[in-house]
């Protein structure tokens, strides 16, 4: 998922690396304990894995087919795959798009695209009434009556049956891209295929027409959790999660009528939980059009950007194009009669945990909930078991330079180095140079210094990243094919920089909840290698195998794929505990040739239904069939990134890349299911 843009000067403290060395000193030597016949897969020892198909929803908010109404007959003709040649087109700027959401155009603008912007927002075809190039205004439309589409942009899937697989019930994390998010209930009678919208709940930007001026940063990773009766609903609050000290929103649910959310909040935005006050009179206009303007104030910290704040109770938008510490700038207001903002005035950000909900406590920087485990060592009778994911943003980068340094030197200036403590008398660090990252090692440290350092070449710029030991280290040549990275080595090349692991945990109230450390087998958060993971994603399900043991579906990463989200694999693992886990085994991967979108812009035809998951798969849920078999249901994105732009060129096959052509569909946050069949039984 996108990386979050934060303007405070140091985002929600991250744990310094000596207090999380402890933490990983017990995980490693849990991961070093010899497997005992306790702890030996005895479950089925692989899955048969089927064709997966795009599946499609009715009812529900607007999706990226439905194309814009004001331009006369949509594209849904060919779908819920796409095909190429169909009818229901649009032509801007002398290039014919299919009417449905199309990638974004190049950089420099040369080819528009049909949704009138290059991906910021967007693209967003027909998002609202008044349909066109954005920014569109009116109101917020949905999707048409009667139609049934692709199932997009939803992901972060989280399905349950009581019916043995006949009636699935899910909940989806609804995302259009740098606009909005929401929680999106729906059931399906057909394992999955289609999908019947339920309802929608906690919407982070509620009838907004976006031009850029907000984020799609609300409540993600939705799972429940039913404890002593009442049911719980747990959502990330992705503008300050994932850094130690912030918990997961608990709201508690009562089902009516179908419609598992009945009860919660409509709309429900989180944010930083910043506050300060105007320090000039400004009045703001009607959005979501125009320059907008700039509002002063004592300081943008604990505000996200762009996002939006609060005034008087009246929502102000704004783009942070040429935002500073002490001034928001492009902002325009959801009142269609403009704001007055007076000198004085208070500014206050969404706040992480919103006044009618609860948090949870105990859990260690949760990005979310991945399943429950029963009879997990440790946890009383009574109790709910479950894993989780502990992730810390950018904790292997916890300072930068703050001066230039050619190497090899003596000494290399830092901002601090709480978070870089010497081991055995000495540590080695990444630093990125124009020839690549490389490591220097110190034997000395001050309050701001690294002493009696040795290695590398090259000069690293002032502000550079310095990344701790265990840090990504892939080459920028690596992570460009897959359009991951960015080629500048203040930034250690982009590498992704997150810490992941999985943790298990126990409740007794829904609230509370008894940390039980780290499992053991699925991930080393250290790794740099291409065979080992380093990530592990936030959904999976663990099943209870026939002889007892546990299944567990999961997604994970190497190094080299440059995001900490967990895309490159859906693996399959094993535990006799719910502690100590097998080996995973690969399910479903991407395909980094994205030899279906290369097909369907060399020959046209139909995108075979590997494109929409060639960049990314991830986020599994699984439930059992009465039959044995498994219906799973997952995310895609076709590339990596989920808008790339028109032009740009993919692939790790040299003589077959892909090129992103001028007409080619957004296929990202796109919802698939399969059915696997268990082979053996150990």
């Amino acid at each position: 998922m996108p990386r979050r843009r934060i303007t405070t000067a140091s985002a929600i403290a991250v744990v310094g690396l000596a207090t999380t060395a402890a933490l990983l000193g017990q995980a490693f030597a849990a991961d070093a304990q010899p497997a005992n016949s306790d702890h030996r897969h005895h479950g089925p020892v692989s899955y048969s894995v089927g064709t997966p198909v795009v599946d499609t929803v009715q009812g529900g908010p607007w999706t990226l087919a439905q194309g814009d109404p004001t331009a006369g007959q949509s594209y849904s003709s060919s779908l819920p795959v796409y095909a190429a040649g169909g009818t229901g087109t649009v032509t801007v700027g002398g290039v014919t798009y299919p009417n449905l959401a199309v990638d974004p155009a190049a950089g420099n603008g040369t080819v528009p695209a049909q949704s009138g912007v290059t991906g910021t927002p967007g693209p967003l075809p027909g998002y609202c009434s008044s349909g066109g190039a954005t920014p569109e205004t009116g109101t917020v439309v949905r999707q048409p009556k009667g139609t049934t589409l692709p199932m997009q942009p939803y992901y972060f899937p989280f399905v349950t049956s009581s019916d043995g697989g006949r009636t699935l019930t899910g909940l989806f994390d609804y995302r259009p891209k740098d606009t909005d998010e929401a929680v999106v209930s729906a059931v399906s009678h057909d394992h999955g295929k289609t999908w019947t919208y339920t309802g929608e709940a906690l919407e982070q930007n509620q009838g907004l027409c976006a031009d850029g001026n907000t984020d799609d940063d609300g409540q993600g990773h939705a799972f429940t959790l039913n404890v002593g009766g009442h049911e719980y609903l747990y959502t990330l609050s992705r503008p300050s999660g994932d850094n130690l000290g912030v918990n997961l929103i608990v709201h508690q649910l009562h089902p009516k009528g179908g419609d598992p959310l009945a009860g919660l909040p409509s709309a429900e935005p989180v944010g930083m939980g910043g506050a300060t006050s105007a320090s000039a009179a400004v009045s703001v206009p009607a959005g979501p059009g125009g320059d907008g303007v700039t509002v002063n104030v004592g300081s943008t910290a604990n505000f996200e950007q762009p996002g939006h704040f609060n005034v008087d109770g009246h929502i102000v938008d704004c783009n942070d194009n040429n935002a500073t510490a002490t001034a928001f700038t492009g902002c325009t207001t959801r009142d269609g009669a403009g704001v007055q903002i007076n000198a004085g005035d208070a500014v206050t950000a969404s706040p992480v945990i919103p006044a009618d909900a609860q948090q949870t406590d105990g859990l260690i920087a949760p990005d979310g909930i991945i399943s429950t485990v029963p009879h997990l060592p440790g946890a009383p009778r009574g109790s709910v078991g479950v894993l989780y994911t502990e992730k810390i943003v950018n904790y292997y980068t916890p300072t930068t330079t703050t001066a230039a340094v050619t190497l090899p030197a003596a000494t290399v200036p830092v901002g601090n180095t709480t978070q870089l403590p010497l081991t055995n008398g000495s540590i080695t660090v990444s630093l990125g140079t124009a020839a690549g990252i490389v490591q220097v090692t110190c034997t000395g440290e001050d309050a701001t210094d690294l002493t009696g350092c040795t290695g590398g070449t090259g000069s690293v710029a002032k502000g550079s990243d310095v990344g701790a030991p265990g840090a990504a280290i892939a080459p920028y040549a690596t992570l460009s094919k897959t359009g991951e990275g960015k080629n500048k080595p203040k930034t250690l090349f982009g590498n992704n920089e997150d810490y992941t692991v999985t943790r298990a945990a126990y409740t007794t109230d829904g609230l509370h909840f008894t940390d039980l450390g780290q499992v053991s087998g699925l991930n080393d958060p250290t790794s740099n290698s291409d065979s080992v993971l380093r990530w592990v994603g936030s959904r999976g399900t663990v099943i209870t195998n026939r002889d007892g043991s546990y299944g567990l579906f999961l997604s994970g990463a190497y190094a080299a794929d440059g995001d900490s989200d967990a895309f490159n694999q859906i693996f399959y693992a094993s535990s006799r505990d719910g502690i100590h886990w097998s080996a995973p085994q690969k399910l479903i991967g991407t395909d980094y040739t994205f030899s279906a979108l290369q097909q369907l812009d060399a020959k046209g035809g139909q995108l075979g239904v590997s494109g929409y998951y060639s960049g990314r798969v991830y986020d599994p849920t699984v439930v059992q069939n009465r039959d044995g078999s498994l219906t799973m249901l997952f995310a895609g994105y076709s590339t990596p990134k989920p808008l790339p732009s028109v032009g740009d060129t993919y692939g790790t096959d040299p003589a077959a890349l892909y090129t992103v052509g001028a007409a080619q569909p957004a296929e990202y946050r796109t919802i698939l299911s399969v059915t696997l069949r268990p082979n053996g039984n150990g």
